[in-house]
């Protein structure tokens, strides 16, 4: 009896870790982390705050739209948001002035710098909210957010292979968790290509994606372009999303872990950490 009640309450906590994007926020915290020793570039302490503020309020800033637009019967997730609808929007206020604030005071000539980015997202945003984005979703979010990602890098180091597979990995993330909100999507006529494809079709797109990155990094691995670090910290990265998909099919834990799939990217700077103590 008390095992179960103790499988049940971490249960619970894994699920509002992940309604409340936490996941999310680590993800992202460890992509910049990771290109940022691959790149070798500097990262100020606000530079990361405000990316991981920035995040954190926009994904609960759209659970919560979601949740409010949502037709019965609600998701889990949508419940929560409801629920505790006064909280998570006093979260979203003081994360909003937070990231505000680090923007303008501290990180304001990185804003005039990619004001491209920064722009370019704003119309999308409105296009998506609106209904009228003619790309589906999936693409939108992958490629936003693997330009998002890169954006402290590429105007000293520019593009390379490894983030066209760290692309690969994103995309096929979200080709397979968008699946689980087919039928909402629909409803909601959200423009995703689970309107276009069946659920076989989408899948296999998902694998093909996974497999193309996958492979990729073997090949750059191979040729000596990747090092065996960060090799390793990619390669990882895919494995979890792989046995993910294979062992977690409840959708909220396959949701959570799939995010939570980044994490082995934290490996070159934790390597590198320990070999600098020697």
């Amino acid at each position: 009896m008390f095992r179960n009640q103790n499988i049940n309450r971490a249960s619970q906590l894994l699920f509002t870790f992940s309604y409340l994007s936490f996941d999310i926020v680590i993800s992202v915290f460890a992509n910049l982390i990771f290109f940022r020793h691959y790149f070798q570039t500097k990262l100020h302490l606000s530079l990361v705050l405000f990316y991981l503020t920035s995040v954190w309020v926009l994904y609960l800033s759209d659970h919560l739209w979601d949740a409010k637009k949502e037709i019965a019967p609600l998701s889990l997730r949508s419940q929560f948001y409801l629920q505790n609808q006064s909280k998570i929007q006093w979260a979203i206020g003081i994360l909003c002035l937070s990231a505000l604030v680090l923007g303008f005071v501290w990180e304001w000539q990185f804003l005039i710098q990619n004001q491209i980015y920064l722009f370019s997202f704003l119309i999308v945003l409105v296009l998506v909210v609106k209904q009228r984005s003619p790309i589906p979703k999936e693409i939108l979010v992958s490629v936003f957010y693997t330009w998002g990602i890169q954006l402290p890098f590429l105007r000293a180091k520019g593009l390379t292979p490894l983030v066209g597979i760290f692309f690969l990995h994103v995309l096929a993330n979200v080709l397979q968790t968008y699946q689980i909100d087919r039928e909402r999507d629909k409803i909601q006529k959200t423009n995703t290509l689970n309107l276009w494809l069946s659920p076989r079709l989408a899948k296999g797109l998902a694998i093909l994606v996974f497999l193309s990155g996958f492979s990729f990094l073997c090949f750059g691995f191979g040729s000596q372009t990747i090092p065996f670090v960060f090799f390793l910290g990619m390669g990882l990265s895919y494995l979890w999303l792989g046995v993910t998909w294979y062992f977690f099919l409840k959708p909220t834990y396959q949701k959570l872990f799939s995010e939570l799939s980044y994490l082995p990217m934290f490996l070159p700077a934790i390597i590198f950490f320990f070999s600098g103590l020697r």
